[in-house]
């Protein structure tokens, strides 16, 4: 399975590392790659621990699993990323809409590890209602990680939640 950060390498080679604590991100847009590899490979508890400590009472590993439960996460685009900061959109589909979350997220350094501390949403649209019968919207994104051949969403992602 390729990576879902959309990196191109193999899910072990990439974020599967980091999610498994066998490495450590290096980068602001190494973590947000990972933890967006974690939402899509439904691991609340790795995007929980990579909240600064100063944002985890305002989280919850539950409310964290059960968002990633509910959406099927298609695609990462970064639009930019600094040493402090990452702009990138996430697409996915909640209850048969696809929509795209676009933030700029703020990170910091807490004892040698990069954490996500917040991040402001500058975009969050419902792109378009997903019909059962119309081609995936997994395969409309060059850096979706499971391109499945134009089949039917009903035959494709649907299947992930049910519908």
């Amino acid at each position: 399975m390729l990576c879902p950060c959309g990196s191109s390498l193999p899910f072990n080679a990439c974020c599967q590392l980091y999610i498994t604590q066998q490495k450590h991100p290096s980068t602001p847009e190494q973590l947000m790659r990972s933890r967006f590899s974690a939402y899509a490979t439904k691991n609340g508890q790795y995007v929980f621990d990579t909240y600064a400590a100063s944002q985890r009472l305002k989280q919850s590993v539950t409310e964290i699993q059960t968002w990633a439960d509910e959406c099927i996460w298609l695609a990462l685009k970064i639009h930019e990323s600094d040493e402090t900061t990452v702009e990138f959109s996430a697409y996915y589909v909640v209850d048969q809409t696809l929509c795209e979350l676009r933030e700029k997220s703020n990170f910091t350094i807490e004892q040698g590890q990069w954490r996500y501390i917040d991040g402001d949403i500058t975009v969050h649209n419902e792109i378009v209602t997903v019909k059962r019968n119309e081609v995936c919207p997994c395969n409309n994104y060059p850096t979706a990680w499971s391109t499945k051949r134009n089949k039917k969403f009903k035959h494709c992602c649907a299947k992930q939640i049910g519908i």
